[in-house]
């Protein structure tokens, strides 16, 4: 599963975003996977914001309502394709949504796809994901292989080369941004599943403490408060145990 948000649409369009420069190898990657045709191998996501905008909340309507006028045409030559996409947002349950009700069973359902099973989450080094949460806790096994916080594609032949190593008989769990979804294009290739997750760390922990609205975490990263300021990790024994390569 590689999931597409606005992020990757300002990359494909030649602009740099707050934790990864563009780059036009990269641009060109993203553009041929958004229009490659969706199959059972590979599901392209698009965010869900083209029909009942009214679901989400004003600042999330807002917002698609000024992207949708910026890259309009863009969007309409997408629409014109003949096959379908997933959704972006099925690691965006929470936090944008008027009714939050539904959240609780949309975390369960996704935690459903590691339970008992050995995993290995490829992510930056200020994401932490799953710690201090129980999000992974029904996981049979974690490792971690921890990626820059920033451009990290510049290392992506070395992300590719560990995840390689490391991914033999694991589900692969990918939270780092637009490299992630190419990852996955290149791992799919090689019949390793994976699945591009991004923000699913810091909706989760939203959930868990009903907040409503985007609240900073000071212990890592935190969705859409990209520049990652003061941040004091908390690096306990167990997320340490966990890593099998750092990547600087």
């Amino acid at each position: 599963v590689a999931r597409f948000g606005d992020g990757e649409i300002d990359l494909i369009h030649g602009k740099s975003i707050p934790y990864q420069d563009y780059d036009e190898q990269l641009s060109n990657r993203l553009k041929s996977l958004l229009f490659r045709q969706t199959d059972e191998q590979l599901v392209v996501c698009l965010s869900d914001v083209f029909q009942n905008l009214e679901r989400y909340n004003d600042y999330a309507q807002q917002f698609w309502r000024g992207n949708f006028a910026h890259y309009a045409p863009f969007y309409e030559s997408l629409g014109r394709m003949n096959h379908w996409f997933g959704s972006t947002f099925i690691s965006r349950p929470y936090i944008d949504l008027q009714d939050k009700t539904t959240a609780s069973n949309s975390f369960e359902q996704l935690k459903e796809l590691w339970h008992n099973k050995d995993i290995l989450i490829v992510e930056g080094a200020l994401s932490q994901s799953g710690m201090g949460n129980d999000l992974f806790a029904q996981a049979k096994s974690i490792q971690r292989i921890i990626c820059p916080s920033k451009n990290a594609y510049s290392k992506y032949d070395e992300i590719f080369a560990k995840i390689q190593q490391h991914a033999q008989g694991k589900l692969v769990l990918l939270m780092l941004g637009p490299t992630a979804k190419v990852l996955v294009e290149d791992l799919t290739k090689l019949n390793i599943q994976a699945i591009d997750l991004g923000h699913i760390d810091s909706e989760y922990e939203w959930f868990l403490m009903g907040a409503t609205y985007k609240v900073k975490f000071n212990h890592k990263h935190t969705a859409e408060h990209n520049f990652d300021e003061n941040i004091e990790l908390q690096l306990d024994e167990t997320y340490l145990a966990q890593i099998v390569e750092k990547i600087g």
